[in-house]
């Protein structure tokens, strides 16, 4: 039984809103981490900017962008 959270009862486009903002975040101090590390957290962040902005429905809240897992 999956009990609704506050987040999942948001609009679709609230929810993507909600997902660019993670995503932005989640590039906060980007600068100061490896090489390698900077490549994967853009990575991953352009694919998901990619996915809200051609209205992917695929594009889900991944948890923390960035964090693989």
């Amino acid at each position: 039984m999956n009990i609704p959270t506050p987040r999942s009862a948001f609009a679709a486009d609230e929810n993507r809103r909600a997902l660019v903002g993670e995503t932005m975040d989640a590039l906060e101090g980007l600068d100061e981490l490896p090489l390698e590390e900077q490549t994967r957290r853009l990575t991953r962040a352009q694919a998901i900017l990619a996915g809200v902005l051609s209205n992917d429905p695929d594009v889900t809240r991944p948890g923390l962008p960035g964090v693989e897992g």
